[in-house]
């Protein structure tokens, strides 16, 4: 608990901004257990004159549900005692209810997501502490190879991360076909097919019997999730494409 961890990276989601905890601020984490307990949403059924409980949990969506977690982290470290206040009312300005992405030192290749509060300044002389908290994070950390959004080599790590970047796809005439299928993971996902051309004739795509009518830009269908089975996407007519998707990691 007192032991003083590595610092971590921040980034402001709405515009890319992004600190280090130790390089930029000047701050060490002093705490081990900043990643709270998963909250897994559970339904029990009191049965009269039975034993025990009936447990539905997972009996409407077949598989774990899991709402949130908290994350705090403890932040401290020795500055100009004057200059405290006025750092503690900027970092507010910058991270108070938006949303950021926390990438640990420790773990790389993953970053956890959700609405930043700082709480619990106090201050000593020189040294001051205070609480970097996200109440309600993300359940899941993410790849930081999000193959929806770009990423950079520098904060990968190669033993650890997995690259799902996609794959490009390209029809050359009004009948071509082609297909893709998408495994599994821990946490359900839904794909991103991304249209840069268009041919005259459009693309349809076909995924567990139902036909989908593509656009050019962002399609995403919330009803075709991947979740416990392979799913394969098959593509019809002509121009270029990418599926992206992203995993999770309790």
């Amino acid at each position: 608990m007192n032991a003083i961890t590595n610092g971590a990276t921040i980034e402001i989601v709405a515009t890319g901004e992004q600190y280090h905890t130790l390089k930029d601020w000047g701050l060490a984490i002093g705490n081990n257990d900043y990643i709270g307990d998963v909250e897994q949403e559970n339904y029990y059924v009191d049965v009269a004159g039975a034993d025990g409980f009936l447990d539905f949990s997972e009996a409407i969506t077949g598989r774990r549900i899991f709402k949130n977690r908290p994350i705090n982290v403890e932040l401290g470290g020795k500055k100009p005692r004057n200059d405290w206040d006025i750092f503690i009312s900027d970092l507010r300005n910058l991270v108070e209810g938006r949303e950021i992405k926390i990438i640990f030192d420790n773990d790389p290749g993953f970053y956890w997501t959700g609405r930043a509060t700082v709480k619990s300044f106090d201050r000593n002389r020189e040294l001051g502490t205070f609480a970097l908290s996200v109440p309600k994070a993300d359940p899941y950390k993410y790849n930081v190879a999000d193959s929806t959004e770009d990423w950079l080599w520098d904060p990968f790590d190669f033993d650890t991360g997995i690259i799902d970047e996609g794959t490009e796809i390209t029809l050359t005439t009004a009948d071509s076909t082609k297909s893709y299928t998408i495994v599994p993971d821990l946490m359900p996902f839904v794909p991103v097919i991304q249209v840069s051309q268009l041919g005259a004739a459009g693309i349809t795509m076909t995924a567990a019997g139902e036909t989908y009518t593509l656009v050019k830009g962002k399609n995403r269908f919330a009803d075709m999730v991947v979740d416990q089975e392979d799913v394969t996407l098959t593509f019809k007519g002509q121009g270029t494409l990418t599926i992206r998707y992203r995993r999770g990691s309790l």
